[in-house]
């Protein structure tokens, strides 16, 4: 899922399902899925974000203006995720103390990098592939004008 708006809903969704469970007395062990869950959907939010700050030089003279839209729009939605995390570690810190909060942390980070490796170098990948496709049919084409060009001479 790597859509902004559907990562940003999913996260807003989980938050609100922690905030419910907290507020409702439930014990912080209880909570952690929906913890990871707020996770997976923020960090589609952050790739996304990083995706937009360096759009591809088609995207960029293609869609010049909707580019620029949708960095301010993943902008907006970062934001949102930042406070919504402040949130969720000052619960994991009254839960669990500075020590539980730093191995949350390390842990965290090391997930994160295994899920940018697999995840996000395997849709890397796919859009590289499409680009090169892109590229190819292209030089097909302008080949078989000059070709042409170059027969009826």
């Amino acid at each position: 899922m790597l859509d902004p708006i559907t990562a940003a809903a999913t996260a807003t969704k989980a938050y609100a399902m922690i905030r419910a469970l907290v507020e409702g007395g439930r014990e912080a062990h209880d909570v952690m899925g929906q913890i990871a869950n707020w996770y997976g959907a923020a960090s589609d939010v952050l790739y996304a974000e990083k995706k937009a700050k360096n759009p591809s030089p088609f995207k960029r003279v293609v869609f010049s203006k909707s580019v620029e839209a949708e960095a301010v729009r993943i902008f907006s939605l970062r934001k949102k995720m930042e406070a919504q995390q402040r949130e969720i570690i000052g619960m994991i810190n009254l839960a669990y103390g500075a020590q539980g909060l730093q191995e949350f942390r390390d842990i965290r980070k090391q997930v994160a990098k295994e899920r940018q490796d697999a995840v996000y170098r395997q849709i890397e990948m796919r859009e590289n592939m499409l680009l090169s496709l892109a590229i190819f049919v292209l030089l097909v084409v302008l080949s078989g004008i000059i070709i042409t060009t170059v027969n009826t001479l």
